[in-house]
């Protein structure tokens, strides 16, 4: 019986390698991969076109990179992404940097071996060097741009979203206002840290030199309980969290110092995690529109790929600030 197994009996190799060259070839070396297909045609189980170099399980690829995948944030791109595709002609191979611009070039000098037809990615701070891997591939940036790059995006405006946080914690009576944020390298906390600078002068910046989910979590943790060693007038009396990760931090030490939102702190967070709708008490949060992302990613990608003509688009979304109980009591000065 022509099989995965009967391939790797006639060749003395493992079913797993088969199986391998099949579905994942970049993994496999080159010499074994033609083996492997040839072998496949003749006992029918690829058509002779498959054995030949037209891989019918790679031919149809699109690329979906991003940055980590243990963030609720990118898992909802991806899911978004994913339901455009499976009503296509492609499918998807996807795969995290982790905020790793070496892991990143590793993983697209791999994916160039497959013949994708498109990527669509979220970049990190050395994108510009590792797409060189994949010259001439129609390219969609999602939620983070790379200036001087020509290819269409899809990102969300920080700088509106910087505005409606900072503008609702002024209204609320606050005034001592802090801004953490993860590492300047990442698109996205340069842009939300700087708009609210510009819009609030006053507003204090705090920048952790952190890119993991958990690197950003115990950051903010850390830097809660340095705040409250101040003398309690120089103390924020909110905080604006660059991102859930910080959120959660801060929450996590706010919780432990037995601290009252918003008698004691004022909190807001960019990203609307499920839990903060239900936390003891509920969070203020930026919803970020990750669905919206993805799908208008995935949407652009196939419209290039249907029409290679079409010229690059950006396209600019819109948060929405959902206020809770968080932050708006009046905290005085």
């Amino acid at each position: 019986m022509s099989g995965i197994v009967s391939i790797a009996e006639a060749l003395n190799i493992s079913p797993s390698t088969v199986s391998r060259a099949l579905s994942r070839p970049g993994m496999v070396a080159t010499k074994t991969r033609e083996l492997i297909l040839q072998e496949a045609q003749r006992q029918g189980y690829l058509p002779r076109s498959a054995a030949a170099g037209e891989n019918v399980q790679t031919n149809k690829l699109i690329g979906v990179l991003l940055a980590d995948l243990n963030n609720n944030f990118s898992s909802l791109i991806l899911n978004a992404v994913l339901d455009v595709l499976s009503a296509s002609e492609y499918c998807a191979v996807t795969a995290s940097s982790g905020e790793d611009p070496l892991k990143e070039n590793r993983i697209l000098k791999q994916w160039r071996q497959l013949g994708l037809k498109g990527l669509i990615a979220m970049p990190s701070s050395g994108f510009l060097k590792s797409n060189a891997q994949l010259e001439g591939v129609p390219l969609v940036l999602v939620d983070r741009d790379v200036p001087g790059l020509s290819c269409s995006k899809v990102l969300v405006d920080n700088e509106a979203g910087a505005r409606l946080c900072v503008e609702h914690l002024l209204q609320q009576g606050y005034s001592r206002i802090l801004f953490v944020t993860g590492s300047h390298s990442v698109y996205t906390f340069r842009q939300r840290s700087e708009a609210a600078k510009r819009l609030y002068p006053e507003t204090e910046i705090v920048e952790l030199k952190a890119l993991s989910y958990e690197e950003l979590y115990m950051g903010a943790f850390e830097l809660y309980n340095m705040l409250l060693l101040r003398p309690r007038e120089r103390r924020p009396t909110a905080i604006v969290a660059a991102n859930n990760a910080l959120a959660a931090g801060l929450l996590y030490a706010i919780n432990l110092k037995q601290q009252q939102m918003p008698q004691d702190i004022a909190l807001i967070s960019f990203g609307d995690s499920e839990w903060t709708r239900f936390y003891p008490t509920s969070i203020s949060a930026l919803r970020m529109p990750a669905d919206d992302l993805g799908r208008m990613a995935a949407e652009l990608m196939l419209q290039h790929l249907n029409h290679p003509e079409s010229a690059p688009e950006r396209r600019l979304l819109s948060p929405m600030l959902m206020p809770r109980a968080s932050s708006l009591a009046i905290h005085p000065n």
